[in-house]
């Protein structure tokens, strides 16, 4: 299972700040506390460019191996210690979350053949 978090930066904080915050204080904190990043399989911080017109300042990408592993990263000390930290840089009323689960390739190594070319995928 994949989660996709669209995040935007808090009100006053530079970009520039805010990928400093979140690259090298919550990606290590997420990663080095216990209950956090030894129940996530990946997580993977995309900045949006500097010229981007979304209105998002990056997606974080996580991998669980179950929603119940997800669940349980929330739950206890462990979840509140996440959501207090992204306090510190994030407008947390704004971030959008996605939940997937089976990805389907259709460029790119793995991607799925296309049967209307006779299965050759190109």
């Amino acid at each position: 299972m994949k989660l996709f978090a669209f995040v935007k930066r808090k009100d006053g904080m530079s970009r520039e700040d805010f990928l400093e915050y979140w690259h090298h204080s919550h990606g290590p904190l997420i990663r080095d506390t216990p209950g956090l990043g030894d129940r996530t399989l990946s997580y993977s911080q995309h900045p949006a460019r500097a010229d981007d017109r979304s209105g998002w300042d990056g997606v974080a990408v996580q991998e669980f191996a179950s929603w119940d592993d997800f669940l349980a990263m929330l739950s206890g000390e462990p979840g509140e210690v996440m959501r207090a930290d992204e306090a510190n840089f994030l407008d947390q009323s704004s971030i959008k979350v996605v939940f997937t689960d089976d990805e389907v390739v259709v460029i790119g190594d793995g991607a799925v053949p296309d049967a209307s070319s006779g299965g050759s995928g190109s």
